[in-house]
């Protein structure tokens, strides 16, 4: 074992780093604005400040069996970026890989050339960013690493999928999902109208404020809930009616519901497979 692992990390010794910076208009300053990251390899940290640009720093590293791979990797690997009038968005382009044209711009999805030769390398691209308050943001990567943001005062959406999702100190609505990794998140502020968390295979912890009001929808498969918010009421399943054929289908939904603070609020949805949900006061 011992000798496979010496000889795996010299396979890959090779590696070459670069900083690329960056800097993105902000035509609108306000929640209508979205920023956008699309990553794959690599960790999102976002933080919001009182500035009226993006300010991105990215750390590129690529690691190959020898130093031709690593230039070659290092030539490919380009950070792009697309804008509009409410929009800004990031994300990395390769040979053989192209983003996928979408009617929703911040959607992130990419097209894969098969037939493309196997590139004998590997990066990551680790983004440090900071976003003008009031904005709404979108991150996401898939592997080695984890999506983070601070302070951001708009709608933030975060998804990763071999990794962790925290979100810490927001206020807008959100989304925030993650396969294999724990989803954090803290609110100084109540969202208005939605929150939703999902993870198969990790725990998903929230911290709220005190005199809220919310509506808390749980859904596991394996995991349990845990809390230290006072509920004040278990709400009645809602039944929808519709007609199916020649009779009349019901759909049962929100059977396991609960009412925080006096009444209405958000919508907290919550669903796990492997983990469980801790609901706890902000301190």
């Amino acid at each position: 074992m011992s000798v496979a692992l010496m000889l795996a990390s010299v396979a890959w010794a090779q590696s070459k780093s670069e900083t690329i910076t960056r800097s993105l208009e902000v035509k609108n300053k306000n929640i209508e604005f979205w920023f956008c990251v699309c990553n794959i390899n690599g960790s999102v940290d976002v933080e919001a400040y009182d500035g009226n640009t993006v300010e991105v720093t990215l750390e590129k590293r690529v690691n190959g069996k020898n130093q031709a791979d690593v230039d070659l990797g290092m030539q490919e690997l380009q950070l792009k970026s697309e804008q509009g009038d409410d929009f800004a968005k990031l994300y990395v382009s390769m040979s053989g890989q192209r983003m996928t044209e979408k009617a929703d711009p911040l959607q992130c999805g990419w097209d894969w050339n098969g037939n493309d030769n196997r590139r004998d390398y590997w990066y990551t691209m680790d983004y440090k960013i900071k976003v003008p308050k009031g904005i709404s943001v979108k991150l996401s990567t898939v592997n080695k690493g984890d999506v983070f943001a601070k302070g951001v005062t708009g709608n933030i959406y975060a998804s990763n999928v071999n990794g962790d999702v925290t979100l810490e100190g927001v206020q807008g609505d959100t989304k925030a999902n993650t396969v294999n990794g724990k989803v954090e998140v803290s609110y100084v502020k109540m969202p208005k109208e939605f929150a939703s968390f999902k993870t198969v295979n990790g725990d998903i912890e929230i911290f709220v404020p005190s005199g809220g009001n919310g509506v808390f929808n749980f859904q596991s498969q394996w995991g349990e809930i845990y809390s230290d918010l006072e509920f004040s009421e278990k709400l009645a399943p809602k039944v929808t009616k519709t007609s199916a054929g020649n009779g009349t289908k019901y759909k049962v939904s929100n059977s396991n519901s609960y009412q925080y603070g006096s009444s209405g609020g958000a919508s907290f949805e919550f669903e796990t497979l492997n983990g469980d949900v801790y609901l706890r006061k902000q301190k």
